[in-house]
């Protein structure tokens, strides 16, 4: 199994996975949890960046069924810091978002988790609701915060009734067919709706490299491919380029398809700038020094924010009164 793992579909030649394009600028790199190799590709013709041997389908099955809950996760439940953590993150979130959205609107979370952010989109004034594929922590969420959480992938929901809010955080970045999520996610909104979504962005100077590349991550974006991704259905009204990309998209109602650009210069150009200058030299010129007391100090934070208190006390001292 560690084998196959390790390979990720080794006799596989590189082939675009939102344009189908042959042709890829490749760079090799260590993956930060394992330390294993890792080659990454920049497509020549639409600029996505993603691994260059994709695993197959069977390959991830096993992976997230198997050694991912051991190398990323390695626990049951979130611990309170960790808690802290998620609902700080969720608030900020919800913070950039509300100009769009309206007390009462049913929105969907997909990749859950532990139900923080569906259970502060709730205090929000959202019908909140949440999926994810893994069981994981959506049992601990339910208990703790009393949302509706399931277990399920995109693919299983019904398309009626629509959602008006869908949200996705770090998970796009995980698929091997994120065009097919992304027409799937456009079939669930209402006319008008919105998608909110937000990955690691590949041109951040701020963000280690050392902490970037993971087999798991089977795209790395930047924000002239993110909207390569979702031209033709979603339209960008909002985006955050900072440490990760973070785009507030409305709907378009016609869905065009057809519409993922080839021979995106200006995309593919990014790409490959980025996969060759995103590297230690660059992180540290950009404040990278001082990451252990920045870490530090969050540390802190996240004890001082948790200690004694309960899942929902934790995110309910979060909220602004």
């Amino acid at each position: 199994m560690q084998k196959q793992l390790t390979l990720w579909g080794s006799d596989m030649v590189f082939s675009c996975i939102l344009c189908g394009g042959k042709e890829s600028r490749s760079k090799s790199i260590s993956d930060a949890k394992t330390g294993e190799a890792l080659d990454v590709a920049a497509c020549q013709s639409c600029g996505l960046v993603q691994l260059a041997r994709v695993p197959t389908d069977e390959e991830l099955s096993a992976f997230y069924s198997t050694a991912y809950r051991v190398e990323y996760k390695n626990q049951a439940q979130p611990k309170p810091k960790h808690i802290f953590r998620a609902g700080k993150s969720a608030l900020e979130r919800l913070q950039k978002m509300q100009p769009f959205f309206e007390a009462g609107q049913r929105h969907l979370d997909i990749g859950a988790g532990g139900g923080e952010f569906t259970y502060l989109a709730s205090r929000f004034g959202l019908d909140a609701h949440g999926i994810d594929p893994n069981s994981g922590y959506l049992e601990f969420g339910r208990t703790a915060y009393e949302v509706p959480l399931e277990t399920k992938e995109v693919s299983e929901l019904p398309t009626e009734p629509k959602f008006d809010v869908i949200t996705m955080f770090h998970v796009l970045e995980h698929l091997a067919h994120p065009l097919e999520v992304i027409e799937q996610i456009h079939a669930l909104l209402s006319d008008d709706g919105v998608f909110v979504v937000e990955v690691p962005n590949l041109e951040s100077k701020r963000s280690s490299p050392t902490n970037h590349y993971f087999k798991a991550h089977i795209t790395y974006f930047t924000s002239l491919s993110l909207e390569v991704l979702l031209s033709g259905r979603f339209k960008i009204e909002f985006l955050d380029n900072s440490n990760v990309l973070y785009a507030v998209c409305r709907k378009i109602a016609s869905s065009d398809a057809s519409a993922i650009p080839e021979g995106n210069q200006n995309a593919v150009d990014l790409a490959n700038t980025r996969l060759k200058n995103k590297a230690l030299p660059e992180y540290f010129l950009n404040g990278g020094a001082f990451s252990i007391a920045r870490k530090t100090q969050q540390t802190i934070e996240e004890l001082r924010g948790s200690a004694g208190r309960d899942p929902k006390e934790i995110l309910d001292a979060l909220v602004p009164n």
